[in-house]
């Protein structure tokens, strides 16, 4: 027993005594990883050459590994740097990788799946995330602004706004913004995300890569997918906030008092001369002298206004489960001086387990609940429109109510208003909330090479808007205007159902991939409004029921339409050199009479740079080539309207006689619709050739494209022959064309890191084809007849129609000499005088007449472009961004005003002090008096201006240090300017111009866009 007792433990000494040995030879090498900004590489991979000891970085870069006494060297390598092999000379290993030269291993987002980026045969953009979050913005597509070839991002002001998205062009007369689809969800605009929850976004600009979505893909498509944790990392909590301030930019200066005044007297109307006296009578002063002047700009206009963000994301993930949650908070102040404010918290969510090696489950949540002010932009135009010469508040004006603020009326301007009571007399509140869930499962088969998903992805969404209107009077006479409210709520619930089966394999030199899916969605949505006047002033009491409802304004509304698609897409490269990608998707819509459209692609690569020819030259890392066709398709378009449709409501009724208390009123009349049209989808038809390339060992990166696209079938109102009447209908097509270009330099000098990038596209736009219609007339709402917009056949989409200004007519012999001046005069009641504007005879028959009216111009840049500098030096980064468009026109309706003022509106001041006084004094502006003669008062180029512009977008210093020695924390501070500077000639706040009621490029009630100076700092635990 005794032996065999010693048999057992004499080994196990042995070994203890091995064992104990060898760790004591064993040394603890300790060490950071960073990357050429000296932030922490997290998951970086620490091994000992040569066998398989290893280990990884945790959330601070550091990283702890036991070594035997013979390694002499670690390798560390990670994702999107070069490896590196260091070598061991002591117990600490302080190491700093270089990123890759290259980026053809960058996974880029495709439709329903990723690519690498060299496999790519489409103009695919994938989004600079880290760039994006160097915006202070609040909603994430403003952060792309300058940055994406081929997407013009035109942005407002006023808080919370979504910006108007246009990515290769205009081919709808309808719906211009792209699809955008987040985690699998289709949405109509992403304002709900905060931008620092997106991990990946990709642009899909052409129709090889769009025709996955097919129906909805014909403006483009913006893949987001929000942040993710990863397998085995440690829990990483990372806080960003900034706080920053917004000032006014570019703000326009009006006519003063004296200015205004001299050119009232020169205008010389009755009414004119009465202001400028009522105004020294009340106010003080005399002749050209008044003493009231007062800036309604500066009035309305706050100095500064606050704008935060503050988030926490935490991420981590076990070897089977992987988490990240994040909090936001956003805060946007508007610069109008009233209550105008965006307020929104995000939460995000996101859980995947493997629950077995061959399932994977998951789900994704996006919460979002947001408070917006909108404000009154009329109040911008009024404060153009106003007489300097009344002052803000009248303590004298005893009939008004709640404010004593001063009525134009009491200097004769009974056409005019107060800006500042415009602004201040609004309440436009809006509560939305949202929540994107989506549910997946994810099974692989086959040592993974056959993936089967399903997901279901959903919408949730309800809007509660309330206007209030209190019960006022601005004087001077006692009539007051009642409370009003109005009150509208919305709800929305979509979803969508998708199924994916995917194969990967390949076979020697031969790669492919074959998609098949099916998706399956529904979308519903209801709104429903009430109205009533009398309703107390206290915001628990503002509902309908409180006052007396009005019937006539009570209205409910909605839609619902479901759909089903089945989709396919093939890959396929021979030795990493010849590629191709093909898809196909059927799509039914329960929208139209015509339930299927089919929406094929193909997408061709040639890698020359793998060639064997290639393989001595040394200018060329990277070279290919592919070319693209493709078709999409467009459901942003009305819904079909195939039935007669009795319509009532004051213009359907008529007077019919006396029938007791009914005398003089109108009576109930009604009129059928009997016209109606087959409406489908718009398709477009597109093709792309491009080259991507690498040159001078990565130094040199860029993409060149040329893009060809037609919409047939777009649909808009055309008007019957003989009636009043309209009819809806797919009658017109047009193409979009140009070039697409991106270069990016990266290099290093000692210990200075730079980078320089630029991009830049052309669009040429025109109108084939409009059915029947030899032209198609609009414009801006209300103006539609004195500034009009025309289509027509070869020309671009809603071009500005006139006359072209050609200057001033400086002297009566001038007059008496122009055919078209002595034609006009014959007839005239009010002659044309020296200082009145002279118009190009076009076809030189000495008339002035529609045949002269020309294209003036449109509001679709020939020319987008932006680049940007960086620089790196040690623990300091520094970056400058430029944005600008060119070839575009403004209609200056601001100024356009005066066309049928029926006494002087104000004018700015550069106008006023160039109006022309006699000969010789200016050929750009008319004389005073003729601003309100009839042949000023026709549409022409004077008003129409160039909206070129180039604006410094961002500028942001930052330092990246560590807190702590233990455990260190990742700290990195910062400070921002984002549109600081414009440099234009546009005579208006800004030539950035969104669309008002689809209608683009007419300046007028434009809420300006705010520079922003921000300090904001990043801390990784």
């Amino acid at each position: 027993m005794k032996k065999k007792y010693t048999c057992i433990i004499i080994p196990l000494l042995l070994s203890m005594i091995v064992h104990l040995t060898a760790s004591a030879q064993n040394k603890v090498v300790k060490g950071t990883v960073t990357d050429d900004k000296n932030l922490p590489v997290i998951g970086a991979s620490v091994g000992v050459k040569g066998t398989v000891t290893g280990t990884a970085t945790n959330e601070v870069g550091a990283f702890s590994l036991a070594v035997s006494p013979g390694a002499d060297s670690l390798v560390i390598s990670a994702i999107g740097f070069a490896r590196k092999v260091v070598p061991i000379t002591g117990n600490v290993v302080n190491v700093q990788l270089e990123p890759t030269r290259t980026g053809l291993d960058e996974v880029v987002v495709v439709g329903y799946g990723t690519q690498k980026k060299a496999d790519l045969t489409a103009p695919i953009t994938a989004v600079n995330t880290d760039n994006m979050m160097k915006r202070t913005t609040a909603t994430p597509m403003e952060a792309l602004q300058g940055s994406v070839p081929g997407v013009q991002v035109v942005t407002s002001g006023a808080p919370g706004s979504v910006p108007n998205v246009r990515v290769r062009g205009v081919g709808s007369f309808n719906n211009e913004n792209p699809l955008y689809v987040v985690d699998g969800m289709f949405v109509t605009d992403i304002n709900f995300l905060n931008p620092g929850d997106i991990a990946d976004m990709s642009v899909l600009k052409d129709a090889s890569a769009a025709a996955i979505y097919g129906v909805r893909a014909a403006n483009g498509v913006v893949l987001i997918t929000t942040k993710k944790g990863k397998l085995n990392m440690k829990t990483r909590v990372t806080y960003t906030g900034y706080v920053g301030m917004q000032r006014p930019t570019n703000v326009l200066k009006m006519a003063n008092g004296k200015q205004y005044t001299s050119f009232s007297l020169q205008r010389g109307s009755v009414a004119d001369s009465g202001t400028a006296l009522l105004s020294s009578q009340k106010y003080g002063g005399n002749g050209l002298n008044p003493t009231t002047s007062t800036d309604w700009y500066d009035v309305i206009l706050r100095k500064s206004a606050l704008i935060t963000n503050h988030g926490i994301d935490v991420s981590g993930g076990s070897d089977k489960i992987t988490y990240s949650m994040g909090l936001n908070y956003t805060y946007q102040d508007g610069i109008l001086n009233a209550q105008n404010n965006f307020k929104r918290y995000n939460g995000r969510l996101q859980l995947e387990a493997r629950a077995f090696s061959w399932l994977k489950v998951g789900v994704t949540a996006i919460f979002n609940n947001s408070t917006t002010f909108s404000p009154d932009n009329s109040a911008f135009l009024n404060a153009y429109t106003a007489s300097p010469l009344f002052p803000v508040y009248d303590s004298t004006n005893v009939n008004a109510y709640p404010v004593k603020f001063t009525a134009p009326s009491v200097i004769g301007r009974s056409d005019d208003k107060n800006p500042m009571a415009t602004a201040y007399y609004h309440y436009d509140k809006s509560k939305g909330f949202q929540i994107l869930p989506t549910l997946y499962a994810e099974a692989g088969f086959w040592q993974n090479k056959i993936t089967f998903r399903t997901q279901l992805s959903q919408l949730y969404g309800s809007l509660l808007e309330t206007r209030y209107s209190p019960e006022q009077n601005q004087g001077p006479a006692p009539g007051k205007t009642l409370s009003h409210l109005t009150s509208i709520q919305e709800r929305t619930t979509n979803y969508i159902l998708d199924n994916l089966l995917t194969y990967k394999d390949g076979n020697g030199r031969h790669h492919w991939s074959i998609l098949l899916g099916q998706s399956t969605r529904e979308e519903r949505w209801r709104q429903t409004r009430a109205e009533a006047d009398d309703v107390p002033n206290l915001e628990e009491a503002w509902y309908a029921g409180q006052g007396r409802p009005n019937v006539a304004y009570y209205g409910e509304d909605g839609t619902r339409n479901a759909g089903i698609s089945y989709f396919t897409r093939g890959t396929y490269d021979y030795d990493n050199k010849y590629l191709l990608t093909a898809t196909y998707r059927a799509d039914g819509s329960s929208k139209y009479q015509t339930k299927w459209g089919y929406f094929p692609s193909v997408g061709l690569g040639w890698v020359i740079s793998r060639e064997a020819f290639m393989q001595n030259q040394h200018l060329f890392d990277f070279l290919k080539i592919r070319g693209s066709w493709g078709k999409l398709g467009n459901d942003g378009v009305n819904t079909n309207a195939g039935y007669a449709k009795l319509q009532t409501g004051n213009s359907n009724s008529a007077v019919f006689g006396s029938t007791g208390g009914t005398n003089g009123t109108y009576l109930p009349g009604y009129t059928v619709n009997r016209f109606f049209q087959d409406v489908s989808w718009e398709v477009v038809t597109e093709w792309d050739g491009g080259i991507d390339f690498e040159m001078l060992k990565g130094r040199l990166k860029g993409s060149v494209d040329y893009y060809n696209r037609k919409t047939t079938g777009a649909a808009f109102y055309k008007p019957i022959p003989s009636t009043y009447a309209t009819v809806y209908g797919n009658w017109a097509d047009m193409e979009n064309s140009g070039w697409d270009i991106v270069l990016n330099w990266n290099d290093k000098i000692g210990s200075v890191g730079y980078s320089i990038g630029a991009n830049v596209s052309t669009l040429k736009n025109k109108v084939t084809s409009l059915g029947t219609l030899p032209s198609s007339t609009g414009g801006f709402p209300e103006w539609t007849a004195e500034f009009p917009n025309r289509i027509v056949v070869g020309q671009p989409i809603n071009y500005f129609y006139g006359y072209e200004f050609i200057g001033v007519y400086q002297t009566q012999q001038e007059i008496d000499n122009d055919p078209i001046a002595k034609h006009y005069n014959q007839s005239a009641t009010s002659p044309i005088l020296p200082g009145f504007p002279r118009y190009k005879d076009q076809n030189g028959d000495g008339i002035l007449d529609d045949k002269d009216r020309v294209n003036m111009g449109n509001y679709l840049p020939k020319v987008t472009y932006g680049f940007n500098i960086g620089l790196t030096y040690k623990k300091f980064d520094f970056s400058i961004a430029f944005q600008g468009v060119s070839g575009n026109k403004i209609f200056n309706l601001n100024r356009g005003r005066l066309y049928k003022a029926s006494s002087s509106l104000n004018l700015d001041e550069k106008f006023a002090s160039n109006l022309w006084t006699g000969p010789g004094s200016t050929n750009a502006y008319p004389s005073a008096y003729a601003l309100g003669q009839g042949w000023f008062k026709v549409s022409n180029s004077f008003f129409v201006e160039s909206g070129a512009y180039l604006r410094i977008q961002n500028i942001q210093l930052g330092y990246n240090f560590d807190i702590g020695k233990q455990s260190p924390v990742a700290m990195r501070i910062f400070a921002t300017a984002d549109r600081p500077f414009m440099f234009t000639r546009y005579n208006g706040f800004t030539p950035e111009i969104s669309s008002y009621n689809g209608v683009s490029g007419y300046d007028s009630n434009v809420y300006p866009v705010s520079s922003t100076y921000s300090l904001g700092v990043r801390a990784t635990f």
